[in-house]
């Protein structure tokens, strides 16, 4: 999709990024390798801190720290963090998120949430916020899509990101800093508000510009490393499979996932990963490094006795009541009387949309195996 096909107007919010919006993102998934910085000797990781921006799949503290706040998931009660911390921490899982085990890969310790202001900053800082977007508020208000004002999108974050490096006098050339996941509370809005798939589509260039922008920004504050996550393939999530049912065989795939979301999901981290590799061209000593969850994720659907999951829940939240998926908006996890399986290391899911800590540390060995040499780096 060129830009040239939006209105006059949208063409200067692409800010320079106009190559990446052409039919050439429509090839298939090409391996990630191909956009990294060129190759030399490597060297130690040397990595001493990470700094994540994001949503709910990294937050470990910040929604619950955040003015007027209103989450539909209360990880702020039981039985969120019950496997792990032994209580509730903030962080949307039983136990630790995918941040958490990449610091602990690269033998950091686990990152504190930058509104916990009785906290440490030494190693990195998490400003991740559940229910952020990559755009803010008034590109939605536009669209008719409204956003609760506590919304904490992309370029709030990087304001923060920059006070913090201005107030500690940070040096960005030892750090990992993990851009997003971003997309999917954008898409989630639109698709929870009425829009259909064909218009949602539209939003995907104007997303991935803002990811962009967000990477262009950490770079020109001194970060080498980058990572991006991609989004989830949606069409396994308990709650789209509850939300968006289909009487139609032919919408769900061999695994029992909804075509049509997760080919939606496949397009978005395609013009990721274009994005990706145009960007890389112009910061050739900086790694720009696509972190495939959809891929990951749908590994762990697949062969799902080879990292100790139960083949019948596959689909199912193991926190929330009612339904086939086990999940319902009108008692989710975090619900008074709602309580969480017993068995939550076998599941994938948590509860509904978020997954559980086994599954975010499967999904992190599957990226970490080779992210060191992705990052021209050795642990």
């Amino acid at each position: 999709i060129a830009h040239e096909h939006y209105p006059a107007w949208t063409k200067t919010f692409f800010n320079g990024y106009s190559s990446f919006f052409n039919p050439i993102f429509l090839v298939p998934l090409l391996s990630t390798s191909l956009f990294f910085s060129p190759s030399s000797a490597q060297t130690k990781c040397n990595i001493k801190s990470i700094f994540q921006l994001g949503d709910s799949l990294a937050d470990n503290g910040n929604v619950i720290r955040t003015p007027g706040a209103s989450i539909i998931f209360k990880a702020d009660r039981s039985p969120y963090g019950e496997t792990f911390f032994k209580k509730s921490t903030g962080r949307f899982s039983n136990g630790r998120v995918i941040t958490d085990f990449i610091s602990q890969s690269f033998k950091l310790p686990l990152l504190n949430a930058y509104l916990d202001k009785g906290a440490t900053f030494t190693q990195g800082v998490n400003f991740a916020v559940a229910g952020a977007t990559a755009l803010d508020n008034s590109f939605w208000a536009a669209r008719n899509i409204r956003l609760p004002n506590w919304n904490t999108p992309l370029p709030n974050q990087l304001s923060s990101f920059k006070t913090h490096l201005q107030s500690t006098r940070g040096n960005l050339k030892d750090s990992l800093v993990i851009m997003g996941e971003w997309g999917g509370n954008d898409y989630y809005n639109g698709f929870f508000q009425n829009k259909q798939i064909p218009e949602v589509r539209t939003y995907v260039p104007f997303v991935i510009a803002g990811i962009m922008r967000g990477i262009k920004d950490v770079i020109s504050q001194g970060a080498t490393r980058v990572l991006v996550p991609g989004i989830y393939p949606r069409g396994c999530l308990p709650l789209y499979l509850t939300s968006f049912p289909d009487n139609n065989t032919s919408a769900y795939d061999n695994l029992g996932c909804l075509r049509n979301y997760n080919d939606f999901a496949s397009y978005h981290n395609r013009y990721v990963n274009r994005a990706i590799a145009n960007l890389q061209r112009s910061f050739p000593n900086v790694s720009i490094v696509y972190g495939d969850f959809y891929d990951a994720i749908l590994t762990l659907i697949r062969s799902p006795s080879s990292y100790g999951f139960n083949q019948n829940t596959l689909l199912s939240a193991c926190c929330g009541t009612g339904g086939r998926y086990n999940f319902n908006f009108g008692t989710v996890c975090g619900a008074a009387g709602i309580k969480a399986c017993s068995n939550p290391a076998q599941y994938v899911h948590w509860d509904g949309i978020h997954l559980t800590d086994e599954a975010h540390h499967r999904i992190t060995d599957i990226l970490v195996k080779d992210m060191p040499s992705k990052f021209n780096c050795v642990v």
